[in-house]
């Protein structure tokens, strides 16, 4: 099947250069896939009224280990996707210190075997601004997860939005997660939120399909995928969400 064409969006594949930046006014999307054993620095920077989509698909069988830093100037939009599904060791810092700009994750940890992920995510609100952190975890056989999400909102960040979220399926006995949320808030005017769950499937989806006659392996797989679909619709394009889909 013919990929579908995209505009303003560019493909790396285990790409060693170190500055991602879009233009004032404009809007681009970063491919970036990691399917080696790899050590690099990101600096991702959206210059004023800009939109960077910076999507990252790591399929190494070896670690990677990838320092971002992020640089959002006023009224600029970074959205950062992660779809990972072998061993990595990540740092995101990220410090909101022009009004308005916006800056959101939206994590997919689909692991198995002995596969193993650490995030370090710091995000320092210095300017009214938003920040959304959001995680999907999927963790099989011995597969191991530690997020630490840190997000910080200083005194001259009034009316700033700070979220953070994880949810995490836990398919083995053998997987484990750590998730530390953490929020500091030195004002009194803003919405913050901060959550982290983890267990199985719903028994009670599980049984609702089953009763539908669908079997019960069946049943897990249209749930998990459902989970999946949640966070690649946060790409809002059907022909990106084929595009990736496709490579991954």
């Amino acid at each position: 099947m013919k990929k579908p064409e995209l505009n303003n969006t560019y493909e790396f594949l285990n790409n060693e250069n170190t500055l991602y930046e879009v233009k004032e006014n404009a809007t681009l999307t970063i491919i970036d896939i990691f399917t080696e054993n790899i050590e690099v620095k990101r600096e991702l920077k959206v210059n004023k009224n800009a939109t960077l989509n910076y999507i990252k698909i790591g399929k190494s069988k070896e670690n990677t280990t990838i320092n971002y830093i992020n640089d959002i100037e006023q009224n600029g939009i970074l959205n950062i996707f992660l779809f990972d599904f072998s061993s990595s060791t990540c740092s995101i810092e990220t410090k909101l210190q022009n009004s308005d700009a916006s800056f959101k994750i939206n994590g997919l940890l689909d692991l198995a075997n002995n596969s193993k992920i650490e995030y370090d995510i710091k995000t320092d609100h210095l300017a009214k601004s938003f920040s959304d952190i959001k995680f999907k975890n999927l963790l099989l056989d011995k597969s191991t997860a530690r997020l630490n999400m840190f997000s910080k909102v200083e005194t001259s960040a009034s009316f700033s939005k700070a979220f953070q979220n994880s949810q995490t399926i836990l398919l083995s006995d053998d997987s484990s997660i750590s998730v530390t949320p953490h929020l500091e808030i030195l004002i009194d005017e803003l919405e913050a939120s901060h959550g982290a769950t983890s267990g199985d499937l719903d028994k009670d989806s599980i049984y609702y399909l089953e009763s539908r006659g669908i079997k019960e392996e069946d049943a897990k797989i249209m749930l998990l995928n459902a989970l999946r679909n949640e966070v690649y619709a946060q790409l809002e394009d059907e022909n990106l969400i084929k595009y990736i889909k496709g490579l991954i």
